[in-house]
């Protein structure tokens, strides 16, 4: 019988800067984590704007976040400068002023499919690279299947997930779990329903944190059961990221 093990959950959104960098600080966290074989990972999903243009219709993120947004110019630079510097600290390339802005329901249902063969971290990582360093259009139905494939799925399998209905309703009972939960920003760790980083955070916190959570979790207590919530920066549901 396979051992019990502490549940961690994250919603996060493809489009979100702060979400791939917080997966990043995440992951290299549970790499130092001396019970990481005692965790089980659920990535859930979340979208900053569902009205966003979809099937490889997006535009410039600029575009998205001044017009549509309403955020200045400077603010945005100063954002891309922020988001730029984290990058810079986490060791991956950024290239988000050429970003598109696109609708990732179709995104997150890729991941949800992959999460049937283990590969759903994976793809969620191509998925955020591809917005986040190459500035290609992750609603583009065709480089989904290619991100698809090479994480190993079956080109007909997605190509059928697409033709139906699969995955919405898993989509929107994730968005609803997360407001019943209490939150609407992203990206949102919570670690057995006790402990939850909302935002990007450094490593060593996302350490100190599982530790907290794994340690009452292996004391099977009930007696705190107030959520603590550490927060760091991160995207609102009106799409609007801090600076």
């Amino acid at each position: 019988m396979e051992a019990e093990k502490m549940k961690v959950e994250v919603w996060t959104d493809i489009m979100c800067p702060y979400c791939y960098i917080g997966k990043m600080h995440y992951e290299k966290a549970v790499q130092q984590f001396e019970h990481a074989d005692e965790v089980e990972l659920e990535w859930k999903a979340f979208q900053l704007n569902p009205d966003l243009p979809d099937n490889g219709a997006g535009y410039p993120v600029t575009e998205y976040l001044m017009q549509t947004a309403g955020i200045t110019e400077e603010k945005m630079n100063q954002m891309f400068a922020g988001v730029k510097q984290l990058a810079d600290d986490a060791g991956v390339g950024f290239n988000l002023p050429n970003a598109i802005a696109a609708n990732t329901h179709d995104a997150h249902r890729l991941i949800k499919l992959a999460a049937t063969i283990g590969k759903d971290s994976e793809v969620l990582r191509r998925l955020s690279k591809t917005y986040f360093e190459e500035g290609k259009d992750y609603s583009d139905r065709e480089l989904l299947i290619s991100i698809g494939m090479d994480a190993g799925l079956d080109e007909l399998t997605i190509r059928s997930m697409f033709d139906s209905d699969d995955y919405r309703y898993d989509i929107k009972q994730d968005i609803q779990e997360m407001a019943n939960l209490g939150f609407d920003t992203v990206p949102t760790f919570l670690m057995d329903r006790r402990q939850a980083i909302v935002g990007s955070e450094p490593v060593d916190l996302f350490l100190k944190v599982l530790r907290k959570a794994h340690n009452h979790w292996k004391k099977r207590t009930d007696k705190e059961k107030k959520m603590t919530v550490t927060r760091g920066k991160s995207c609102t549901v009106d799409g609007i990221c801090e600076i």
